[in-house]
């Protein structure tokens, strides 16, 4: 399988080098859950390399499609259960992996934030307020961002400065267009019926 795991859920999810804690959740796990439900086609850009997608949010469950190298890749992030599902539709097979091993979070330690309104924008049609993060993240590494969230909490665009373990910084950037708010099938965000769970490959 040329794809599925937890590395291949990274690089599915756009930029190996970049961490996998920043993709998958990106600044939006350090803010309060959106209030209501949605869909939208979503644009992700690190370091200039781009990959367009579909996201579709339910309360405590994401979804994520995005075409890499012409291959689906479809990513389910169930909060409301700590699991991380990636899966690989053309084979059929998916990984499952903890929420805090995907995010690569240490255990029981929170990171040390600062959130702050700048003032307010029109984004994609909606009213959202723009908040600038800085702080440390649980791994003690810099964190730095903008977000522009809309009143319904659902972040329509973000600027993300990572830095890997190296110490190299990284542009991350996320948007959101042609949303649409309204309910989402449940079944978005379960594995599929005859789907096959394979193990992650380890790392060395």
């Amino acid at each position: 399988m040329r794809h599925c795991g937890l590395v291949a859920m990274t690089a599915a999810l756009l930029l190996a080098s970049v961490p996998a804690s920043a993709q998958l959740l990106g600044l939006e796990r350090y803010l309060s859950p959106p209030t209501v439900d949605y869909a939208a086609d979503v644009s992700m850009t690190a370091d200039g390399d781009t990959v367009d997608g579909r996201i579709m949010r339910a309360s405590g469950k994401e979804r994520r499609e995005l075409t890499v190298e012409g291959e689906l890749e479809i990513v389910i992030i169930r909060l409301d259960r700590h699991l991380v599902w990636s899966l690989a539709p053309d084979e059929k097979l998916y990984v499952e992996a903890a929420l805090e091993d995907a995010l690569g979070h240490p255990s029981g330690k929170e990171p040390q934030l600062t959130v702050t309104a700048l003032g307010s924008a029109t984004i994609a049609g909606l009213h959202a307020t723009r908040k600038r993060l800085s702080g440390r993240d649980a791994d003690g590494s810099p964190l730095e961002g903008t977000v522009w969230v809309s009143d319904e909490g659902i972040v329509l665009r973000a600027e993300n400065d990572i830095v890997d373990e190296s110490g190299k910084h990284h542009r991350l950037d996320m948007e959101l267009k042609n949303l649409r708010i309204g309910p989402q099938n449940a079944a978005l965000f379960e594995v599929p019926a005859g789907y096959k769970r394979v193990a992650r490959a380890r790392a060395g």
